[in-house]
Order: structure tokens, then C-alpha cells, then sequence
């Protein structure tokens, strides 16, 4: 998989990156607390989520199911986004990142969070961060979702928190190569999410991704609609 993303370097010169990746995964359960993340495992469990085989997990995907698109199609009315940080690499290597959406079907999670996964597309901004240019206060970036239920609902704050709070993207990737089923090749990773602020899951219609970098004062955003295809037998 290729994708071309807008990149701005410290001095605002734009050019365009090509990222490529051979295999993509949603990671799971990522967070730097792992006793907070067992105690949510547990609490996912009462509602019928299976806990996973190992934490962090890793789910791993169609690597073209990654998509900038402003519309996502999905079937039935059970599906939400969540926000993530995505992150890959050029052909030279070089790593890069921008905010996404690992958006699921909430009534096949039951079953299966691999299928679940797999069977919505992965929305990711058109703009891009190197990580080189943020390392050195990579803890500061916030990542923030707000959605609309409906097209007229008012906009809410659904998930908002810092990289603190996950796992660096350099021990994601260590755990994503040990565990890469075709075992070689440059991987694309959905970081895993933070904690609603509801404490309940929504099917909204509209989000809006945001990415701030409080110390260089920039932001990468991204909206997308849910468009909702029938679900027929």
C-alpha cells in the first residue's frame, strides 16, 4: 500500500511524502498504565466484548483499508470511530504521523474484534507530522474527536487525551514486528485509543480528528461522514 500525504517541515515548506507499508495493524489496549488497561479489559468483558488474547493486541488488517476519504461507508448502524495516532514510514525510512480513525463495528466486536475491524475503513488525514520533528516533546501532542450524532445534533468533545498516554510509536512497532504475520516488510500501525468521555459508545454521524502540537502551535484535523448502506441478508 501507497499513500501520498501533505508534510510541513519546521521552516512551513510543504512537500508531498509517499508512505509505504506492506502490512497494517489497529493495535490494541496500548496504554502506558497496563494495570488501568486490565482493569478496562475486565470492564469490556460485562459488556460482552471479548478480552483479548494478549495486551497489547494486535489486529491486524487489510493494509489498503487505510483511507483519507471525508466519507466512510459502512453497513448498519452499530459502527463508531475512535481516535488514534497513525504512523509509518517513507521509502528511506523516515517516520511520519498523523491523526486517524480505527472505526469498528460495535455488534461484530462481540464476535470477532479482528472482523469487526477489518470490515470498516480506516480514515487518516491528508496531512502528516515527522516524528523526528516532535520527538523531542512528543508527550505534549494532544489528540481530540469530536462528533455529531446526527447531521443537526450539536458538536461534543467524545475522546480527548496526550501521546502520554500510549505507547511511543518505537515500541509499538517492536511489538507489531514480533508479532507480523507475513514476518517481514514496513508496517503501518492505528496506535489504539484513550478513554471515552461519555463512558458510553456512540454512533455518530460526523467526526472531526484533531491533532495539536501545543509547543510548535500547529494542528492536523480531518472530517469525515458516515454514510450508512443498508444491511440486508
Amino acid at each position: 500500500m501507497r499513500i501520498n500525504l501533505r508534510y510541513r517541515n519546521l521552516k512551513t515548506e510543504e512537500n508531498i511524502v509517499e508512505l509505504k507499508w506492506d502490512s497494517c495493524v489497529a493495535a490494541g489496549y496500548t496504554g502506558r498504565d497496563q494495570k488501568a488497561v486490565m482493569a478496562h479489559i475486565k470492564e469490556l468483558e460485562i459488556l460482552g466484548i471479548p478480552a483479548p488474547q494478549k495486551v497489547p493486541a494486535m489486529y491486524w488488517i487489510d493494509p489498503e483499508r487505510v483511507s483519507t476519504s471525508k466519507t466512510l461507508y459502512v453497513i448498519g448502524e452499530t459502527t463508531s470511530g475512535e481516535v488514534e495516532f497513525f504512523f509509518a514510514k517513507d521509502i528511506n525510512g523516515k517516520a511520519y504521523v498523523t491523526i486517524a480513525s480505527d472505526h469498528t463495528d460495535r455488534k461484530i466486536e462481540k464476535e470477532s474484534i479482528s472482523k469487526a475491524k477489518q470490515i470498516c475503513s480506516k480514515i487518516i488525514a491528508v496531512n502528516c507530522w515527522k516524528v523526528s520533528d516532535i520527538r523531542d516533546h512528543w508527550d505534549d501532542i494532544i489528540i481530540r474527536v469530536k462528533i455529531k450524532e446526527e447531521d443537526n445534533s450539536p458538536e461534543i468533545l467524545y475522546q480527548e487525551g496526550s501521546l502520554k498516554k500510549i505507547l511511543l510509536p518505537e515500541e509499538l512497532e517492536r511489538i507489531c514486528e514480533q508479532d507480523n504475520p507475513r514476518k517481514q516488510g514496513n508496517i503501518a500501525i492505528l496506535s489504539g485509543t484513550l478513554p471515552l468521555i461519555s463512558n458510553q459508545v456512540i454512533f455518530a454521524k460526523t467526526y472531526l480528528l484533531i491533532m495539536s502540537d501545543p509547543v510548535l502551535k500547529r494542528e492536523i484535523s480531518h472530517t469525515y461522514r458516515v454514510f450508512t448502506l443498508p444491511d440486508r441478508s
